[in-house]
């Protein structure tokens, strides 16, 4: 079989879509024929050397990015042969598989994760979407399956009309051999616990959903007495500066370490320098754009053998299995995450037996290979029904 992967996000861009099509488009060319079509990026050229599978990279601006990836399908189509097209999205990576449809009937996949699926004004970005609603309804119409990333993520596919029978929730998966819970190397421990007894951290955009402040009120009225904590913050986003501010204002600051964007190379020994991995993320009302649909970072923390802290909200309890692989709580109750942090912090053994579990799930049920085998198993059954 002949796999063709649109995407938009690829590495080496960062965040975890781009991580995730990595990993599945590698487990993939290990059963199957592999040719991933992404945004050509800095630093493209020499990623795409070092894997099994080619990646075409797509040039200029949309929509000539978009033209270019349907050429090159077709193109593929016509030379090599091309059997199934799995989509990162719905638009544009969708709409370039729809249109293709159209012209040779070559079957196509949409995955699906959360806030993409769902209608609002809140960005010029999301404006637009939102007003293409009849053509969503056209490309994921058409779809032979659509891949929902969690149970959540798959009502919002039902609440936009889509029969039951047509999603698959397949969840996500981490690369246990890259996340593991070996010691982090000699420079690294130091370099971002500085000293800490106890070391949390939340790796993630710094979007408001997240939780980080719901971690930084915790720290200061729920943790106070709880000496030699350590909060580190990795990623980047809009809320730096009003998060800067909040530890400030609660006297916080020097117990947090704002990281910023952390290279992908680094994130295992960032994970295994930790104690304990918090992102209450949560609803926000009125913002459909900030929903967490499953949470890889939760998956990358579990294959490292770290217990976590999650909200309970959107997909995540897909993500972190409550009172097994970690702990859920009200993602908007400060009190709620501080009790959750406090009860691993003072009960080291349920902390490692979370960590363990988690460990063994990712292992067992949520690596890239089983993620591969039914998206394959997906494709496959797309192709007999053509």
């Amino acid at each position: 079989m002949r796999l063709a992967v649109v995407t938009t996000d690829f590495p080496p861009q960062g965040g975890g879509i781009a991580t995730l099509l990595a990993d599945l488009a590698r487990a993939c060319s290990q059963k199957c024929r592999v040719t991933v079509l992404a945004p050509s990026v800095p630093g493209a050229e020499g990623f795409d050397r070092r894997q099994p599978y080619p990646v075409l990279r797509l040039r200029g601006p949309a929509p000539l990015r978009e033209l270019a990836a349907l050429r090159s399908l077709a193109r593929l189509a016509g030379t090599e042969g091309l059997d199934v097209v799995a989509c990162a999205s719905w638009f544009p990576a969708g709409l370039v598989a729809y249109l293709l449809w159209r012209r040779q009937r070559i079957p196509y996949l949409v995955l699906a994760y959360g806030s993409e699926i769902v209608d609002d004004w809140r960005t010029p970005r999301r404006a637009v979407k939102s007003l293409l609603r009849p053509l969503k309804r056209r490309i994921l119409g058409h779809a032979a399956t659509l891949v929902a990333i969690s149970r959540y993520t798959r009502t919002l596919l039902l609440q936009q009309g889509v029969s039951s029978s047509r999603v698959e929730v397949i969840l996500p998966a981490a690369d246990p051999d890259r996340f593991t819970p070996l010691l982090p190397s000699a420079s690294a421990a130091p370099r971002y616990r500085r000293g800490a007894r106890h070391c949390l951290l939340t790796v993630a955009r710094l979007d408001p959903h997240k939780g980080h402040a719901r971690v930084l009120q915790a720290l200061a009225h729920h943790l106070r007495d709880v000496p030699g904590v350590r909060y580190l913050v990795a990623g980047a986003g809009p809320e730096e500066s009003a998060l800067r501010r909040l530890a400030a204002s609660l006297g916080v600051a020097g117990q947090v370490d704002f990281l910023g964007h952390v290279p992908d190379e680094e994130l295992p020994d960032l994970y295994r320098a930790a104690d304990i991995f918090v992102m209450p993320s949560g609803f926000m009302p009125g913002r459909l754009d900030y929903v967490e649909g499953f949470g890889i970072a939760y998956l990358e923390a579990a294959a490292s053998a770290k217990p976590v802290v999650a909200g309970a909200s959107g997909g995540t309890a897909d993500a972190v299995v409550d009172g097994v692989t970690g702990l859920l709580v009200d993602p908007q109750d400060p009190a709620a995450v501080g009790r959750a942090i406090r009860l691993l912090i003072e009960d080291p053994s349920l902390a490692e037996r979370l960590g363990r579990a988690g460990r063994e799930r990712v292992v067992t049920t949520l690596t890239p290979e089983r993620m591969a085998e039914r998206v394959l198993d997906v494709a496959q059954s797309a192709v007999r029904t053509r």
